[in-house]
């Protein structure tokens, strides 16, 4: 075992050992990020174009199939490297609906990156992200238990706010298939933020966090990526995901994920090499996810799809 894979595999530990002490404060499931770390970015301003690709990819989920008013959301971004700036830049836009709730808005992510930070491949980036979003109520087709609640008098009613995001991203090598690597994230959303009144009552936007950790393991051809997620909304509010995948260079990947939730996931995708062109791949994923407690299995499975091209601009 080398020294880099021995480094990442403490790291990766003590962070796991971390999350599980604290995660056993969570009582409640925070939806937020996926299994499929190819979407880190949004979460994550400084995890945008991390290496020399240029991405255009879209993300597309669904919670609880068949159950009305169920989660969905879903995401376009464009990522570009700009190379001789040591910087990247990326536009998301993003929809997500639940119930009477829906958010639709575009994002902007800029990244500085740090190269040989602490060794020769290494990399740190800084991000900062803002974000303009349309926040939509619409109760008239909804049944409440409080229906004399004043949020629920009047119709429909939508209204702007802005945001904006901090974070960080290391990765220990940007050597592709040359070496092991780890990487570790943290980020912050919604720091700075507006009111957002329906019918005169505050809808409070709280600060979301946002921790990503893991690691790449190569075998020639063959990569397996350990990774660990966390989202937190309050020191007491807390959802974890754990993955482990496995790629075959540009061929096909696939994995498998539990969330502290009780929710188990698997996934799987294609890897279509030198589409378009030599220096671009397109890779389409699914994920599957079902709730293993009693109250999740009740409102039935769910499923995400991921679609991304990378051009490689090095």
């Amino acid at each position: 075992m080398n020294i880099h894979t021995h480094t990442f595999l403490s790291v990766f530990f003590g962070i796991c050992l971390f999350v599980l002490i604290t995660g056993t404060l969570s009582a409640q499931q925070i939806p937020n990020s996926s299994h499929i770390n190819e979407t880190k970015s949004f979460w994550n301003p400084a995890a945008t174009a991390p290496g020399t690709d240029m991405i255009t990819d879209g993300f597309f989920r669904m919670q609880w199939l068949g159950f009305e008013g169920a989660p969905f959301s879903g995401m376009a971004s464009f990522q570009y490297p700009l190379l001789n700036l040591n910087m990247s830049a990326g536009v998301i836009l993003h929809y997500d609906n639940t119930g009477p709730v829906s958010k639709v808005g575009g994002k902007f992510n800029y990244a500085y990156k740090i190269k040989e930070f602490f060794g020769r491949y290494d990399q740190l980036s800084l991000g900062i992200s803002a974000n303009l979003q349309m926040y939509s109520f619409d109760p008239s087709n909804t049944k409440f238990n409080d229906a004399g609640d004043v949020a629920l008098a009047g119709s429909r009613t939508s209204n702007f706010f802005p945001a904006a995001g901090l974070g960080i991203y290391y990765l220990s090598s940007t050597r592709v298939y040359r070496e092991n690597a780890f990487y570790f994230g943290l980020a912050t959303n919604q720091m700075f933020t507006t009111d957002v009144l329906v019918n005169d009552v505050d809808q409070e936007r709280i600060n979301h966090r946002h921790l990503n950790a893991g690691g790449k393991i190569y075998n020639f051809d063959m990569m397996f990526e350990p990774s660990i997620t966390a989202n937190m909304v309050k020191p007491s509010v807390l959802d974890v995901l754990y993955s482990l995948k496995m790629e075959m260079r540009n061929a096909f990947w696939a994995g498998l994920g539990y969330a502290s939730s009780g929710i188990m996931a698997a996934q799987g995708g294609i890897i279509l090499d030198k589409f378009g062109s030599r220096f671009g791949n397109l890779r389409i994923g699914v994920l599957a996810n079902y709730g293993l407690l009693n109250n999740l299995s009740n409102l039935g499975p769910g499923a995400e799809l991921y679609v991304g091209y990378n051009f490689d601009m090095d």
